[in-house]
């Protein structure tokens, strides 16, 4: 078992010198030789090694006993595990999942499954949500970039999602080719079915087949992440669409700011995961970041 925790998370525990951010959950990646190749991936399996995810620094937990005392001490109210799909990561993390119940604290995990034995173990153990990404939105896209079959993807999620109401996020990524009616259409769905959503804008990474590929325009993505907080609030009705994108909003309500903040999972922050510290941030990671900067786009 290879265990990485990102840098921001060693930094509030006092395990690394650096910058503390006003994180609520603590992130861990379980760590292999992923069997899937996504484009827009840095654990893709054609890229070389990388202990990044996303813009991230990953280290390696060295002492593992160390690093558990440390996080039962500590202000942290969740615990998110990052998966790669390595061959046999399902009994790693089913023994990481254990090891992590004696610190207490609420467990994410997200994984790449279509295993149901699997998610059922995970919440038999006390798991309290999965997260299990979509990504891309288009058919043809996701066959492309993700590779699969996306309507297969979404009858498990839809599954699952049944069987452990409101325990279950999905991740979508804006900027891939798709539309945003695709975009605004599966939220709908996903929120029709108890499933949170969580958006992500797409990063070119160094190294990826798609690191050329541009980012989406700031001024998109504020609007995607605008309809997916009025598709939560039930207000789906106030998005203009003009032809396939979204034109504008009959109105907004008094916090719609709130709308950038990471979306995903409770206490849930990631701090530029999709973006650089010095800005633009597509989602903003604090309440007092949110309040500080021009956002808006």
């Amino acid at each position: 078992m290879k265990l990485r925790s990102s840098v921001g998370t060693l930094y509030k525990l006092g395990l690394r010198k650096g910058p503390v951010e006003q994180l609520k959950t603590a992130y861990l990646m379980l760590d292999g030789v992923c069997q899937f190749n996504c484009g827009y991936c840095t654990h893709a399996s054609t890229v070389r090694e990388f202990s990044f995810l996303s813009r991230v620094l990953w280290p390696e937990v060295e002492d593992v006993s160390t690093f558990l005392e440390k996080l039962s001490r500590s202000e942290f109210e969740r615990i998110c595990v990052q998966v790669v799909s390595y061959r046999g990561f399902e009994e790693d993390l089913l023994e990481l999942v254990e090891r992590l119940n004696v610190v207490k604290r609420a467990i994410s995990v997200s994984v790449r499954t279509m295993d149901s034995e699997l998610v059922h173990r995970l919440f038999a153990l006390g798991v309290d949500r999965i997260g299990t990404a979509i990504d891309v939105v288009d058919e043809e896209l996701f066959r492309k970039y993700r590779g699969g079959n996306l309507n297969q993807m979404k009858r498990f999620i839809e599954e699952i999602a049944a069987l452990y109401p409101k325990k279950v996020t999905t991740h979508l990524i804006v900027g891939l080719g798709e539309s945003d009616r695709e975009l605004f259409e599966t939220m709908v769905w996903l929120r029709n079915i108890g499933v949170e959503t969580a958006l992500f804008a797409f990063t070119p990474l160094r190294g990826t087949p798609l690191e050329k590929h541009p980012r989406p325009p700031l001024e998109r993505y504020r609007k995607i992440q605008l309809a997916r907080f009025l598709i939560y609030e039930g207000l789906e009705e106030l998005v203009e669409f003009e032809n396939d994108s979204i034109k504008n909003f009959k109105s907004l309500p008094k916090e719609f700011q709130r709308a950038f903040l990471t979306s995903g999972c409770p206490n849930c922050s990631r701090p530029y995961y999709n973006e650089n510290p010095s800005g633009p941030l597509y989602n903003v990671h604090s309440e007092k970041a949110l309040n500080s900067l021009e956002v808006i786009g």
